[in-house]
């Protein structure tokens, strides 16, 4: 029996668990444990050099001149990658595999002499590899002829034998399987407001007789943490109310709802590059940058989706391997000393709860009162971080913590606080030399329950310069002219000494990327005794006469201002 199900259970202090709130599915819980998922966007946009289509290119524009699915798939795998979600449509229209319903695909293109598959050669590493797989469907479609509110019947029906042909394909999936279906949200500027079918599209793929964890604007396993930089919120509630998630508030999306009453996990989505396709003049993030989004994704309780855009060979880019592999030395280097193996965790009675060390039992506070749990290492260590597990499967209850350390004189001071846990918290502090830990659970919306605790040390490789502190925005709002840059000033404070390097990311208002901005990064190079520096943001035009928002952040986690263009 799935432990969701509204049965009675025993924790290791013998008190009955009821579960508390929405709990996950069996697909959302087997996306929590896999945490690390990689999304492919590969397309016409990619030998274009473009982020969005506009659904007129032309099939012969793809054409990777050395394609190899296998590279893609075992550079994953080796690299801790637990699945794979493939773009087989973007928002050009253009579909990855030969499909009956449309000419407007890979076997109208000259790759493979038109009878060429992409999913089906990705399925099949799949297979070789055993990852799992799953795929995206743009649902706003720019070629279709049908994508017209006139005639949204016929394209509800275009877009629901898509999924058949997916689905009924023995060729396709992981063993035949799809573990998540993606239906992004976005829709262009001008495109037609065609009502999409979902409750026939759902019924379907849920009617499969596995889990399938579908993403959407919808009430449904998946939704978006509300941002493209790989951040999710504190606190960052795994459930939502049906209404609001559909009104797609960016805050909202990033934070969950404490009286959410569906499980909704927020799938944390990023590039490893600046763009979501392959582009020459793009570079991949550092390892430092990839292990910060870890931290914030992770490390909140959710999944994060890496995206890589293979290039125009069909391969992933040789430099954006070598920082796969070096995040995943990264990810082993952090999880490689357990300082709190070997030790004791003490309840406020003083009784062992050490089933926490090896997650072989749970630890259920006894009374309203009993929420402190005191970690005793076997010796004194060098620690900055901290690994809270809350029993998930019995729903989402601590909603505030703080957690305290033992200095050398013997007195207890303040290491780290927080919101929310859920699966996997990774709580980081300054570098303290201590022998013991106290973490207060503050507030709850039930007993709280946890199911494990573990103490690291954030790998000194992965240090990274905290810029974001020392620089500012010169004002908090920015106005300009749809369609026209705007010019932003940085303000340097404190030590001048040394030359300082910033960069920059845009994030979504009302305004989302590719309708109103660029998705897009900077890089501010500070030379030493400079304060001021300037930078260009183009802002796109857009027929509405409204205004729209985005805003600028100074990353990892600074400052941000606000853009408005109208």
């Amino acid at each position: 029996m799935y432990p969701g199900q509204k049965e009675i259970f025993m924790s290791a202090t013998h008190q009955p668990i009821i579960p508390h709130g929405p709990v996950p599915s069996p697909a959302q819980l087997a996306y929590h444990q896999d945490e690390l998922a990689a999304f492919i966007h590969f397309g016409p946009n990619t030998f274009n050099d473009r982020e969005w289509g506009t659904g007129t290119e032309s099939p012969e524009d793809f054409n990777p001149s050395d394609f190899d699915a296998d590279q893609w798939v075992r550079v994953l795998k080796e690299t801790g990658f637990k699945r794979l979600i493939l773009v087989l449509k973007h928002h050009d229209g253009f579909v990855l595999y030969p499909s009956a319903y449309t000419d407007h695909s890979v076997k109208a293109s000259p790759w493979r002499q038109g009878q060429g598959d992409v999913l089906a050669e990705v399925s099949a590493a799949a297979n070789r590899y055993h990852l799992p797989l799953g795929f995206y469907l743009s649902p706003w479609d720019a070629h279709h002829p049908d994508y017209h509110v006139d005639r949204q019947e016929a394209y509800n029906d275009y877009y629901f034998k898509q999924l058949q042909e997916l689905f009924e394909n023995p060729a396709y999936g992981y063993q035949g399987r799809f573990v998540e279906v993606w239906l992004d949200g976005a829709r262009g500027e001008g495109a037609q407001a065609v009502t999409y079918d979902f409750k026939r599209w759902f019924d379907y793929i849920e009617s499969q007789g596995y889990p399938v964890a579908i993403f959407s604007t919808e009430p449904t396993a998946l939704r978006w943490v509300g941002n493209e930089r790989g951040y999710g919120g504190d606190p960052l509630w795994q459930k939502v109310k049906a209404d609001r998630l559909r009104q797609g508030d960016i805050d909202y999306l990033n934070h969950g709802d404490p009286e959410g009453v569906l499980y909704s996990l927020a799938e944390v989505d990023v590039s490893i590059r600046q763009g979501w396709f392959y582009h020459d003049s793009q570079q991949p993030k550092t390892v430092a940058e990839l292990m910060d989004i870890y931290l914030h994704s992770v490390g909140k309780g959710s999944p994060l989706l890496l995206n890589i855009p293979p290039d125009r060979r069909g391969q992933f880019a040789e430099a954006d391997i070598e920082v796969l592999r070096d995040f995943q030395l990264a990810r082993q280097a952090l999880y490689e000393t357990n300082y709190l193996a070997g030790g004791q965790i003490l309840d406020s009675s003083g009784q062992s709860q050490n089933q926490l060390l090896d997650q072989s039992g749970l630890w259920q506070a006894s009374v309203c009162h009993d929420n402190v749990l005191e970690l005793v290492l076997p010796q004194v260590a060098s620690l900055d971080l901290v690994q809270i597990q809350e029993a998930i499967q019995y729903g989402q209850r601590v909603s505030a913590f703080h957690i305290d350390y033992l200095d050398q004189a013997g007195q207890w001071q303040p290491f780290a606080q927080g919101q929310t846990l859920g699966y996997r918290r990774l709580v980081k502090g300054p570098l303290v030399q201590s022998q013991r830990l106290r973490l207060v659970l503050d507030q709850a919306q039930a007993t709280p329950i946890l199911s494990g605790l573990a103490v690291y040390r954030w790998p000194d490789q992965v240090k990274v310069q905290q810029a974001s502190n020392e620089v500012v925005f010169g004002q908090a709002c920015y106005e300009g002219v749809k369609g026209q840059p705007l010019t932003v000033t940085l303000l340097r404070q404190g030590d001048l000494s040394q030359a300082l390097k910033v960069k920059i990311a845009t994030e979504p208002g009302t305004g989302v990327h590719g309708r109103v901005y660029e998705d897009a990064q900077y890089q501010v190079n500070f030379e030493a005794r400079q304060e001021v520096a300037q930078i260009q943001v183009p802002s796109l035009y857009y027929a509405q006469d409204q205004e729209h928002d985005f805003y600028l952040r100074i990353l990892p986690d600074g400052p941000k201002t606000r853009l408005l263009v109208q």
